[in-house]
């Protein structure tokens, strides 16, 4: 924890009081644990699905070539 966020929780303080004051404990800690797990989202894709492009920029190699590129070695 550094310096700059203790002031950040003083500020809520105020205001989480007055959530739990008006709506009750459970009700405000229901919704807080609601938020924190709706944050996480989806997950992202997986890899494989991305085009051979951005596999590469990426810094993975394509496991097969698509049959529209050609070998010009």
């Amino acid at each position: 924890m550094t310096l700059a966020t203790i002031p950040a929780a003083r500020e809520l303080r105020a205001p989480l009081d007055e959530l739990i004051k008006t709506h009750g404990l459970l009700r405000v800690s229901l919704a807080l644990l609601r938020a924190a797990l709706r944050r996480g989202g989806k997950p992202p894709p997986p890899v494989d699905t991305l085009p051979d492009h951005l596999l590469r920029d990426i810094g993975i190699e394509p496991q097969q070539r698509s049959p529209r590129h050609w070998d010009l070695r």
